[in-house]
């Protein structure tokens, strides 16, 4: 019996297979207005349940899904503010943190449903695909990444030059934080890309 206890273990089997179908994101039945997810991590659960997992695998999910349900509470906290607040720039920075909550919840949904539901369908579109490097010995493909990767490291050079332009306004407008966020966005970029180039070489 392999880790998640009945025939075809998620390890040797290589491969999540989630049918996308049956699963439905948080903010597909309207929590997305009002931040509550206190359902979102119903379908990963039934998967433990519905897979026989083993402990392991249950302890891994239920922590997912109980750092994802309070991260769903501090969403609705974030959602009042961005309500609340009477300046402009404060609900727009407010805002721009949720987004980025939401997309936090939505990928501990994702793979807590991965995670718990294992090999059930091989034919189907996984949710959070697992690593095929199926890309591996792609030539034109591993150019493209090293071209946007210098593209990419190019950029956070001419963010951080903006940056120090925009340094007399820090006290006046949001101009120099924008900036911060970009180079912390370009940052993650690279991580990405880095993977995808490690992915293109030969296997």
């Amino acid at each position: 019996m392999g880790p998640y206890g009945r025939s075809g273990s998620f390890v040797e089997a290589g491969t999540i297979s989630i049918v996308r179908a049956r699963y439905h994101s948080p903010f597909e039945t309207g929590v997305r207005d009002n931040g509550h997810m206190d359902n979102a991590f119903d379908w990963a659960r039934e998967g433990l349940q519905s897979t026989g997992a083993s402990p392991d695998i249950r302890d891994v999910v239920e922590l997912l899904a109980r750092h994802g349900e309070e991260e769903g509470a501090i969403l609705s906290r974030y959602q009042r503010f961005a309500e609340e607040a009477s300046a402009p720039e404060t609900r727009y920075l407010v805002k721009l943190i949720l987004e980025d909550e939401r997309r936090h919840h939505d990928l501990l949904v994702e793979m807590a449903s991965a995670i718990a539901w294992g090999l059930v369908d091989k034919s189907a579109e996984p949710v959070l695909p697992d690593m095929t490097h199926r890309d591996a010995g792609n030539a034109a493909l591993a150019e493209e990444t090293q071209s946007l990767l210098r593209a990419e490291e190019r950029d956070r050079v001419e963010l951080k030059r903006l940056r120090r332009r925009l340094r007399p306004f820090r006290n006046i407008a949001l101009w120099e934080l924008v900036v911060d966020l970009m180079i912390l966005d370009t940052e993650k970029h690279v991580h990405i890309l880095q993977l995808i180039a490690k992915n293109t070489e030969d296997a």
